[in-house]
């Protein structure tokens, strides 16, 4: 269990990094549009608690140390103090607490579905929290005028995510327990 854990943060955090500069940049705000939370939806939805928050760990190794992994292309300790910071740092938290909710596994499909999106629905909370907290600090604005930049924009796009997210968590999770169990 603990390579297949380990294996899979690993592969997370790559998908992570591979997809994270493909960014949507939106003249409003500092904060783009990325894939990183449809990632930090399977991270914990995948892997549970711990292994979900080690993948997004990772994920900010790897552009903490230079490489070039987060929006645009970008890398740097410098990124992680400026307007998207508290959303990257946001990522192994929301990671950890989606594991935590959904790593139970459900006799239904119904009850794993339901369980899936409430992690991914609190990730997704904890997330827009966190980073609209550290944005409004950052700019030196009212938290209401960092939700309208910082969040609310992203609310419909990160939803889609979501949606997108939950099928393919829920039948990664029912092959991978498969898999476990030799059936």
């Amino acid at each position: 269990m603990r390579a297949k854990g380990l294996a899979l943060a690993a592969v997370l955090a790559a998908l992570t990094a591979g997809t994270s500069g493909l960014a949507v940049p939106l003249p409003f705000t500092p904060i783009p549009i990325t894939l990183q939370v449809f990632f930090v939806f399977l991270a914990g939805s995948l892997t549970g608690p711990f292994y979900g928050a080690l993948s997004m760990l990772l994920y900010l190794a790897m552009g903490s140390i230079g490489l070039p992994v987060f929006s645009r292309f970008s890398a740097g300790l410098g990124h992680l103090i400026g307007p998207t910071g508290g959303y990257l740092f946001a990522f192994p938290i929301a990671a950890f607490l989606n594991g935590l909710i959904s790593s139970k596994r459900s006799v239904s499909l119904v009850g794993e579905y339901a369980k899936v999106l409430c992690g991914m629905m609190v990730a997704l909370v904890s997330t827009y929290m966190i980073g609209v907290g550290w944005l409004s600090y950052y700019l030196r604005r009212p938290l209401l005028d960092t939700f309208l930049l910082g969040a609310l924009p992203f609310i419909p796009v990160d939803i889609l995510k979501m949606v997108v997210a939950a099928p393919i968590a829920v039948r990664l999770r029912r092959e991978l327990a498969s898999k476990l169990s030799g059936g």
